[in-house]
């Protein structure tokens, strides 16, 4: 058989377990133990996102605290720290801002900081959220540019190595 004639019956046995997946109902039950009296202590390093769409690191920080408490952690016992750097430290600045960076809309309307939200809920859930002061004096952000909420630290190598010292775990992803 020839590897033209043999590419409609392998995409047909890859799809077909997929297609079936779509159609089943899937059931997740979670067989991990997280100790009631323990803390979790974690960070995420996050870089830039899309003009105009949360950044996934952001959100992702965020969602660990809901998972935490969907299965069970009182919010007291989960603490979270995002070091932001590069380009990604206007995904944490004021609106003003983040219009200078990335322009208008589709409706010539200043683009807003999709991340306001998200910044909101972190700061609001107690996350440490700091900004790579390199980054920033090179891109010319200021600490007066940043959301309430974030703060300007050395570096974001020397955020990530303070975290580290102060017993944070690194996300991997």
């Amino acid at each position: 058989m020839t590897l033209l004639k043999k590419l409609p019956l392998a995409l047909l046995i890859v799809a077909a377990p997929l297609a079936a997946h779509e159609e089943d109902e899937v059931t997740v039950t979670n067989e991990m133990e997280l100790p009631a009296d323990a803390t979790w202590k974690h960070s995420y390093d996050v870089i830039p996102g899309e003009k105009g769409e949360e950044n996934a690191g952001l959100a992702r920080a965020a969602a660990f605290y809901r998972i935490m408490e969907d299965h069970g952690v009182e919010a007291e016992r989960v603490q979270i720290a995002v070091v932001v750097h590069g380009p990604a430290i206007y995904d944490v600045v004021k609106d003003a801002r983040y219009a200078e960076k990335y322009g208008l809309d589709e409706n010539d309307e200043p683009i807003r900081n999709p991340n306001f939200n998200t910044i909101a809920e972190l700061a609001a859930r107690g996350a440490e959220i700091w900004v790579c002061g390199v980054a920033a004096k090179a891109l010319g952000v200021g600490n007066d540019d940043l959301l309430e909420g974030v703060k300007m630290a050395p570096a974001a190598m020397v955020a990530n190595a303070e975290l580290q010292r102060r017993g944070f775990t690194l996300n991997p992803y």
